[in-house]
C-alpha cells in the first residue's frame, strides 16, 4: 500500500503534496462532511494545521524536558471528558456541519429546523465564546443530528459568525487584499500560548505507557 499513517500517500516527499492530495481525495467523499467550506478553505485549514504542527513541535522538545507526565497538569490535560475539550469538539463539529447554528440568527436557524441548508461557513478564526461554558458543559451530544439541531439551537447561542452565499466574481476581484488579511488572521492565531498549549496536549498524550 502507498497509504502512510493520517492517509497520506508515502509516495509523495513535500508536506505541500501530501496535503494537497488528502484535500482532494475528500473532495467527494461520502462522510468527508465539509460540505460548507471551500475547496480554498479546506486546503487553508490542512496548511494552517500543518503550520501550528511544526511550531508546537519545536516547542515539545522543550515541554517534554520540564514537564513530567505523571503529573497532575497532563492528568487534567487528558480528562477531555472534564476539561470541556470534548463538549467543544463536539460543538466544533456541529457548527461545521450547520454553519451560523449557534448564531441567534432566526432565518439560518429556522432553516435548520426545515432541513434547508443555504449558508456558507467562513474559516473560524474566532476564538471561541466564552458565555456558553456552564450550558455546553451540560449539554448531551448523544443522539442524531435531527435529534440534537433544536436543543443546540434552543441552548448553545454564541453568536458564532457566518457568512451567506457570496458572489465568486466579486471575491475573485479583491481576492489579493482578501488573502491577505486572511493571512494576518492565521499569523494572529499562531500565539505562544496555543503553540505552548499544543505541545503540553501531545507530551501529555503521547508518552502513555
Amino acid at each position: 500500500s502507498t497509504q502512510s499513517t493520517g492517509g497520506y500517500d508515502k509516495e509523495f516527499h513535500t508536506d505541500g503534496m501530501k496535503h494537497f492530495d488528502v484535500i482532494m481525495k475528500g473532495v467527494n467523499m461520502d462522510g468527508w462532511r465539509l460540505n460548507s467550506f471551500e475547496l480554498l478553505e479546506r486546503l487553508s485549514h490542512v496548511f494552517h494545521m500543518s503550520e501550528i504542527w511544526v511550531e508546537a513541535g519545536k516547542k515539545y522538545k522543550k515541554v517534554a524536558k520540564r514537564l513530567d507526565r505523571d503529573s497532575e497538569l497532563c492528568a487534567c490535560v487528558r480528562d477531555i471528558d472534564n476539561n470541556g475539550l470534548a463538549k467543544y469538539l463536539q460543538l466544533t463539529a456541529f457548527q461545521i456541519r450547520y454553519p451560523g447554528i449557534t448564531s441567534g440568527n432566526t432565518t439560518i436557524t429556522d432553516s435548520y429546523l426545515g432541513g434547508f441548508l443555504d449558508y456558507h461557513i467562513s474559516y473560524g478564526l474566532e476564538e471561541r465564546p466564552r458565555n456558553i461554558v456552564d450550558a455546553l458543559m451540560n449539554f448531551d451530544f448523544s443522539g442524531s443530528d435531527e435529534e440534537l439541531i433544536r436543543d443546540v439551537i434552543e441552548n448553545l447561542v454564541d453568536d458564532a459568525g457566518y457568512e451567506e452565499e457570496h458572489d465568486a466574481e466579486e471575491e475573485m476581484a479583491h481576492s489579493r487584499e482578501h488573502w491577505e488579511w486572511s493571512v494576518g488572521m492565521l499569523k494572529g492565531l499562531l500565539t505562544p500560548e496555543l503553540i505552548y498549549d499544543t505541545a503540553v496536549f501531545m507530551h501529555c498524550q503521547m508518552n502513555l505507557e
